[in-house]
């Protein structure tokens, strides 16, 4: 049979490819081999007699584990393209805001690069027909196909209607991006660990490190995992030996997952997590944090501590099973506990900035546009929601509070923001001109922060603002 070794988290396209396996479509040779291979390798220790006389989906019920899965040879490859990033459509990454879908990354090389298709440019038709009002996944939906087929997309550029005719193609999305801030501040973020994301981490590492590099941001934030061996390969770059994981199978037996032949980075390394940072993303920084390789900044993470292997059915299909449990070099448990951080960040820009300053930044200037956020000048996917009620300008209140590096709590029985900075506490409290809650998130008055906290200087331009913060002032 043969076996590949991943651990991934539960997302909603592992869902969806789940099957709703009824036992008039399986064979009964089907239902043997898969009741012989959970009867023999799934870390519940369940015995094939406990499975007797079940359906497939009798047997994956009654194992009460999401993450073992049967899988027809159309949902398999359905499973091995979402883990290696793979899709079949234009090659963008797609956007939603109040004036509709728009592109906020147009992939090298993709179809969508080859018809003309720009950042910003906004979706209003789909082969002639309206997508107003349409949500993103419904017009994700209408743009992907099978390869080799066209689609029309009508787009508004710069208050231009613009056709563009596209013809569908497989595309690998980037899975690894790298950026440089002043300082010689290094920046990898890792949207998922597939099968080549090690390879791609170490040569824009290696980039990194020959202009010179003084510390390192590693950002796992919102990635679901993927191959075990990737994130072996990208611990590699870090310790010269020693152990990423240890695991525990159905007889309670450690395998340990070794490091041999790796290297060291002899600067002070930030990781980014937060509760959707799963799977691999968590072996990876597990392992990083109890070696003190690096700190763990943001959340507690997603805390899915558990290995899958793939298996072939003979008779017809796959089966993806849950062989062991991890845990971290220092054995300690992830499966429903997670990484707990070092230091503890809530909201995206507040973990971005955050890290940023723990790196060595000391003056932060953040620049926010209606699709775009710049800190010192480099380009950020996190976002720093700005909005205007009743003529003034509001902002999330942890980002400014990071930017000043100000403790920042919430007290129930006031409902106020309390900030704490230079050994005073200052309260926010939520009225209508000084602090808006949204969505379980604070925003604050930024004139009125920043004629309390005189190093924030604040630049509105009406669509552009900057907002900048001066260490010491």
């Amino acid at each position: 049979m043969n076996r590949l070794k991943v651990t991934l988290a539960l997302t909603s396209v592992l869902l969806l490819s789940m099957p709703a396996l009824a036992a008039a479509d399986e064979s009964s040779l089907q239902t043997s081999q898969v009741r012989t291979i959970l009867s023999n390798v799934h870390v519940s220790g369940v015995t094939e007699s406990d499975l007797s006389g079940k359906s497939i989906k009798e047997m994956l019920a009654q194992l009460q584990d999401p993450y073992t899965m049967y899988f027809s040879d159309s949902e398999l490859k359905k499973f091995e393209n979402s883990i290696e990033n793979n899709v079949v459509g234009m090659g963008a990454r797609v956007g939603i805001d109040a004036d509709g879908v728009y592109l906020i990354e147009v992939f090298a090389g993709s179809p969508a690069e080859k018809a003309g298709m720009q950042r910003d440019d906004y979706i209003q038709a789909i082969n002639g027909v309206s997508v107003k009002g349409e949500s993103l996944s419904a017009v994700v939906a209408k743009i992907v196909g099978e390869a080799g087929t066209s689609v029309q997309l009508s787009v508004l550029r710069e208050g231009k209607l613009i056709n563009v005719n596209i013809t569908r193609a497989a595309v690998n999305i980037p899975e690894v991006y790298s950026k440089r801030f002043d300082g010689n501040i290094g920046y990898i973020q890792v949207t998922d660990f597939s099968s080549d994301a090690d390879e791609e981490f170490t040569k824009q590492l290696l980039a990194l490190k020959s202009k010179g590099l003084s510390s390192l941001i590693i950002d796992l934030r919102d990635d679901p995992g993927g191959f075990l061996e990737s994130a072996q390969n990208i611990f590699k770059n870090f310790i010269k030996e020693g152990t990423l994981i240890h695991t525990r199978d159905r007889n309670n037996q450690d395998q340990p997952i070794l490091i041999q032949g790796g290297s060291s980075l002899d600067v002070p390394v930030y990781m980014l997590l937060n509760e959707n940072s799963a799977s691999a993303s968590e072996v990876l920084a597990g392992a990083m944090q109890d070696y003190g390789v690096a700190k763990v900044i943001g959340l507690q993470s997603y805390g899915k501590g558990s290995v899958q292997q793939l298996y072939e059915i003979p008779a017809g299909g796959a089966l993806k099973v849950t062989i062991e449990e991890y845990l971290t070099p220092n054995k300690h448990k992830v499966n429903k506990v997670g990484i707990t951080p070092d230091i503890v960040a809530d909201g995206s820009a507040a973990q971005m900035i955050t890290a940023l300053k723990k790196a060595g930044i000391q003056n932060v200037t953040v620049e926010s546009s209606k699709h775009k956020v710049l800190v010192n000048g480099v380009e950020i996917r996190d976002t720093f929601p700005l909005f205007r009620e009743n003529g003034k300008l509001f902002a999330p209140t942890r980002a400014l509070a990071a930017m000043i590096e100000a403790g920042i709590s919430w007290n129930n029985e006031t409902r106020a923001v309390e900030i704490s900075s230079a050994g005073k506490k200052l309260t926010f409290p939520v009225e209508a001109d000084k602090l808006v809650i949204k969505a379980g998130t604070s925003y604050v008055n930024v004139d009125q922060f920043a004629s309390v906290f005189s190093q924030l200087q604040v630049t509105d331009q009406g669509e552009k603002v900057t907002i900048r913060a001066v260490k010491g002032n």
